[in-house]
């Protein structure tokens, strides 16, 4: 026995109130009666489909009775003129039934990125707000965390310095000692100073660049290269061929405009451009 669901989809749609595709529900497991989104457009829009359908059977009955796909007569031309009118009739309509579905759907998706933002979010919606928030305690804590980060490599360089120097006298102090054990006991300590001297002079060189962690997250320091355009005529564009995108898309988008306003006037290395001559259909 059909279920509630199955019975509002499949019910004609005069009568009744149509269900909001927003509504149907779209998600079910093994089993499930719920009526899909497409259950609901099929049944709201079924004389609109049957319409099609029909005019389909009507052309490929009209085609099928062609040779080669050649009128041979004012009686087919006059066929296929009807069946070219109609179509273009219902192509209209479904526009206009395409609109009325989604301009609800559209007014929704509107409000919800005005209200709280999308990819790139509008100033003032809750995304923007947050990201600004964001945007500038990263600048202030960066800027704070430079200042330390710095302050931190200045005093491991002092400190590896100072440990340099100390390294430099003991050496000193070894080779003008004129005392055999006095000058032995500064040669070890010079070793050792000059092993710490080292230390801390590997130390300084990466000193600053860790993360720093506090009790309410972690610091980090991020380094992405980016680019400033000074001359692009100077650009060779086949360095950049893998790094992309150069879309065929972009390129025949390019040609189209350049064949509009041009046609057939400014010829273009590597191009033809031709006539594209259509038949319309007016009622």
């Amino acid at each position: 026995m059909a279920t509630a669901p199955q019975r509002a989809c499949c019910a004609s749609s005069q009568g009744r109130t149509s269900m909001q595709v927003s509504d149907a529900p779209s998600i079910a497991g093994p089993g499930h009666n719920l009526a899909t989104t497409a259950d609901v457009f099929r049944d709201r829009f079924k004389d609109l489909i049957d319409e099609v359908e029909a005019l389909a059977i009507k052309a490929n009955g009209a085609r099928g009775a062609l040779t080669a796909d050649t009128i041979a007569s004012d009686n087919d031309r006059n066929t296929f003129v009807e069946i070219g009118v109609n179509a273009a009739k219902l192509a209209k309509s479904i526009d206009e039934k395409r609109a009325k579905v989604i301009e609800p759907l559209r007014t929704e998706v509107d409000e919800w990125n005005s209200l709280f933002g999308t990819d790139k979010p509008a100033e003032g919606s809750l995304k923007y707000r947050c990201n600004a928030m964001k945007k500038f305690a990263e600048m202030v804590v960066g800027r704070y965390d430079d200042e330390k980060r710095e302050e931190e490599r200045r005093k491991a360089a002092a400190e590896a310095d100072a440990a340099r120097a100390l390294a430099n006298r003991k050496l000193d102090e070894a080779a003008t000692s004129g005392h055999s054990v006095l000058s032995d006991i500064a040669l070890q300590e010079a070793t050792s100073a000059e092993q710490k001297a080292a230390v801390l002079e590997n130390a300084a060189l990466t000193a600053g660049n860790g993360p720093t962690r506090t009790e309410a997250g972690t610091i980090s320091q991020v380094k992405n290269w980016t680019y400033a355009v000074k001359d692009y005529s100077k650009i060779d564009l086949n360095k950049l061929r893998g790094y992309g995108p150069f879309s065929v898309d972009g390129i025949e988008k390019a040609l189209a405009a350049y064949a509009k306003k041009n046609k057939n006037t400014a010829p273009l290395a590597g191009v033809d451009f031709i006539p594209d001559q259509k038949t319309r259909f007016r009622a």
